[in-house]
């Protein structure tokens, strides 16, 4: 079955809502720290040492260089932000930032 879901997908046969990519949620409870190596996306890493680069949608002015932090909201009755889908706002200016897709660049630590 998996042979022909792959042959649809090659051939564009799959619905467009089944070829996008899921949409990842981390619980905020497992992130150890992050870092904003510039105003385009935060550097999430967990506890496990897996990393996640979260992309900010138009940029955010003023992200790499916050000194006092960000706050974020995750999404109601639960622990998680979820790519498109939270925004953060810079404690130093109160910016509010709109947060895109959330892809993993590193995997756990074994």
């Amino acid at each position: 079955m998996v042979k022909y879901a792959v042959l649809a997908a090659l051939l564009g046969g799959l619905p467009a809502a089944a070829q996008a990519k899921a949409n990842i949620c981390i619980d905020t409870y497992r992130i150890d720290h992050t870092d904003a190596p510039d105003d385009t996306a935060l550097l999430i890493t967990m506890r496990d040492k897996s990393v996640y680069r979260a992309k900010v949608q138009g940029g955010c002015v003023g992200l790499s260089n916050n000194v006092d932090g960000f706050t974020w909201a995750p999404d109601p009755g639960t622990n998680d932000i979820c790519g498109n889908l939270f925004t953060i706002r810079l404690n130093s200016t109160r910016a509010t930032c709109l947060m895109g897709e959330i892809e993993q660049i590193k995997p756990p630590k074994r």
